[in-house]
């Protein structure tokens, strides 16, 4: 049972909901060895922190003192730029011109090969005259057999509907 706890006794010990002889638990935690045992955990973890530098510095020093330093020359040559292809210095500005350049040849006029006549033309005025004239086409052997006509797949007839071929 509960230990009674070493309070005043209530004024009112009629008072619905108020039980003066019961207490918590006093038994079941034990503040003093959770602390202790708080204690130890930082303490240990504070000895393997130092430790484990003592032994990269130790290591450290070790593989040092193996390894001869690096020769004064091996210095002066680190100047170099680095043989050919490099990578880029800037790439968001590389990025920005590229895109500029080939805007630039996608919409404005321009000369090709000027002795021979060559010109480029801007995208859009490319695809209004394709567009207007259409695309060279060569015509096929299939549809002068068949006075221009080809069979084409249509589901009622299994696949002889004839359809002209436009050339």
């Amino acid at each position: 049972m509960a230990e009674a706890t070493n309070r005043p006794p209530n004024p009112a010990p009629d008072a619905p909901g108020e039980n003066p002889q019961v207490s918590h638990e006093r038994k079941d935690v034990n503040v003093f060895q959770i602390t202790a045992f708080g204690i130890a955990l930082l303490f240990g973890c504070i000895v393997v922190v130092f430790a484990m530098w003592a032994m990269f510095d130790f290591l450290y020093n070790r593989e040092d003192a193996k390894n001869a330093p690096n020769p004064p020359a091996m210095y002066s040559d680190r100047q170099k730029l680095p043989p050919e292809p490099r990578l880029q210095a800037i790439p968001k500005i590389e990025l920005s011109r590229l895109k500029d350049d080939e805007k630039q040849i996608l919409t404005t006029y321009g000369w090709l090969d000027q002795s021979k006549g060559t010109v480029r033309i801007p995208i859009d005025v490319a695809i209004d005259i394709v567009a207007r004239k259409g695309l060279p086409s060569k015509p096929s052997p299939a549809g002068m057999a068949n006075g221009g006509y080809r069979t084409i797949p249509e589901v009622s007839s299994s696949g002889r509907t004839l359809e002209r071929i436009a050339q």
